[in-house]
C-alpha cells in the first residue's frame, strides 16, 4: 500500500480573476432576453457576442485549470497521508476545440476546474473507514460523483475504475492509485448518512 502526502491548504472561500476575458462579454436587455426566452440556452450563448472567441479550447487552456470556492464553511485540511491524492492534472493531448468534440460533460468539468479547494469540504462528509490511512476524501467523493452521474452502483463503479482503459483515464483524473482501489464497501461507507440536499449543494 502506497501512501502520499496530502500538504495542509487554507480555506479559499471566494475566487478573483481581475484580469479574465470573460468579464468582456455583453449581457442582452431584458427586453432581448424575453424575446430569446423559447431558445435553449446553447443557442442563446452562441448569440453573445465573441463567445464562442472567449470560450475556444485555444483561448482558455493557458488560464486552466479554474479555481472553485468551497460551498460551505469546514476546518481547513491538515496534512495527512492518504492512499490517494487528487490532483488537477493537464491532458496535453488536447490541442484544439476539434479535440474536445464529444468529451463527456463530467470529463470536461475534471479538465477545466481544479477541485482541490474543496478537500476540506469533502473531507467533512465522506470519510473512509477501511484501513489505515484512508483514501483521499476528494477522490471518494469524486468517484462517488462520477458513480451518479453515471447512474451506476457501488459494485460497477469498482468495477469500472479497475477497467485497463477507461479505468485508467479516470483513476488518473481521480487521483487513484492502479493497485490500490477503493471497493463498493469503501464507497457505501463514505456515503453512509450524506443527505440528498448535500449531493445536490455540490
Amino acid at each position: 500500500m502506497n501512501k502520499v502526502l496530502i500538504p495542509a491548504t487554507a480555506l479559499r472561500p471566494t475566487i478573483s480573476m481581475p484580469d479574465s476575458p470573460f468579464h468582456q462579454l455583453k449581457s442582452f436587455p431584458r427586453s432581448q432576453l424575453a424575446e430569446m426566452r423559447s431558445l435553449p440556452a446553447a443557442k442563446r450563448r452562441l448569440l453573445i457576442p465573441n463567445f464562442v472567441e472567449f470560450f475556444r479550447w485555444e483561448a482558455i487552456r493557458s488560464r486552466l485549470p479554474f479555481q472553485l470556492p468551497i460551498p460551505g464553511d469546514p476546518p481547513p485540511w491538515q496534512a495527512r497521508s492518504c492512499r490517494s491524492y487528487y490532483q488537477w492534472l493537464p491532458l496535453d493531448h488536447l490541442h484544439s476545440s476539434t479535440d474536445l468534440v464529444g468529451m463527456d460533460p463530467f470529463d470536461l468539468c475534471l479538465l477545466l476546474f481544479d477541485f482541490s479547494a474543496w478537500r476540506p469540504y469533502f473531507g467533512a462528509r465522506f470519510k473512509s473507514h477501511f484501513g489505515p490511512p484512508g483514501f483521499d476524501p476528494l477522490s471518494l467523493g469524486l468517484a462517488v460523483f462520477l458513480a451518479r452521474y453515471r447512474k451506476w452502483d457501488w459494485p460497477t463503479l469498482e468495477g469500472e475504475l479497475r477497467q485497463q482503459n477507461r479505468g485508467q483515464d479516470y483513476r488518473r483524473a481521480l487521483g487513484f492509485q492502479g493497485n490500490d482501489l477503493p471497493c463498493a464497501s469503501t464507497f457505501r461507507m463514505a456515503c453512509q448518512n450524506t443527505p440528498e440536499n448535500w449531493f445536490r449543494t455540490c
